[in-house]
């Protein structure tokens, strides 16, 4: 990994640091029953839900439509819960995406390590309806995309930005089912060489609670549908579990396993065929900005 990808990952990690040490200040101590291991299960596999978590994921594709090469992302993902009244009336949810990829550079087994475009995420959830009375839950804002690649091989060269949205539904018991929408469009280019984009993205989420923190899910793929004339659309699919480890100075960790499958694809010559996802997930219940 290059001294310049290096400097980017540990710079983003101490904000991170620096903003749940302001919230140490600031944080709100939650009840017994919002912080048990299912509790907590539920909340993670929630897209609005106000959890501030670090989450680490290794998602390693032996197999690719396209090339022999064998690819690998590592995923850095925090999220900050903001509480109300802080910034804004409503409940706010700040998760940046960093990830350093591992991509072909052709058909053959060559690859390039590299940074991926920078992502970040910012949820305002909204307070109606009432959720103890619906089960339903909210939320909507601004997606963007930051150029931040350091190889050809990867990133789109395009600052992007759009909408998003995302909604829980947890009536039946013990089965959340979930969903984020992220819009993006480019509007302005790293490159002379770069290509527009605009395109969807879908997280379908279904998660289900087996007790002491153990949990079913299929909620790791997305869907992405790129809208410009013969751009391509990939549909995969996946399966897993994980597990809740609670312990005794106010957090949590959380480790599951995945597995995820191309179902559908349509203009793509390069895309991954079958990949497994390793995740570790620190859940920290008590701390809001």
């Amino acid at each position: 990994m290059s001294h310049q990808v290096r400097g980017i990952v540990s710079s983003i990690a101490v904000i991170f640091v620096l903003l749940v040490s302001r919230s140490l200040g600031l944080a709100q101590q939650t009840t017994s029953a919002g912080t048990d291991d299912e509790s907590l299960a539920v909340k993670e596999n929630d897209p609005t839900g106000a959890l501030t978590q670090f989450k680490v994921q290794d998602i390693y594709t032996p197999a690719q439509y396209g090339t022999n090469a064998q690819l690998n992302t590592l995923q850095i993902r925090p999220l900050l819960a903001v509480r109300p009244e802080l910034f804004t009336p409503l409940e706010q949810l700040i998760r940046p995406t960093i990830q350093v990829v591992t991509v072909p550079r052709n058909k053959g087994a060559s690859t390039t390590t590299a940074l991926d475009d920078f992502q970040l995420l910012d949820l305002f959830v909204m307070p109606w309806p009432n959720e103890k009375e619906t089960f339903f839950r909210w939320g909507v804002g601004p997606y963007f995309v930051f150029p931040t690649s350091t190889s050809e091989f990867t990133g789109r060269g395009a600052w992007q930005m759009g909408p998003a949205w995302a909604f829980s539904y947890k009536q039946i018991p013990g089965l959340n089912i979930a969903g984020l929408f992220q819009q993006a469009t480019s509007f302005a280019y790293s490159s002379s060489h770069s290509v527009p984009q605009s395109s969807l993205q879908i997280q379908p989420m279904l998660s289900y609670q087996m007790g002491r923190g153990w949990y079913l899910k299929s909620s790791d793929s997305t869907w992405t549908i790129n809208w410009r004339h013969k751009t391509s659309t990939q549909i995969p699919l996946s399966a897993g579990f994980g597990k809740v480890w609670k312990f005794d100075k106010g957090y949590s960790i959380d480790t599951s396993f995945s597995g995820e499958w191309m179902a559908y694809r349509q203009f793509t010559t390069q895309v991954e065929q079958f990949g497994l996802r390793f995740q570790v997930n620190v859940l920290m219940p008590q701390l809001q900005l």
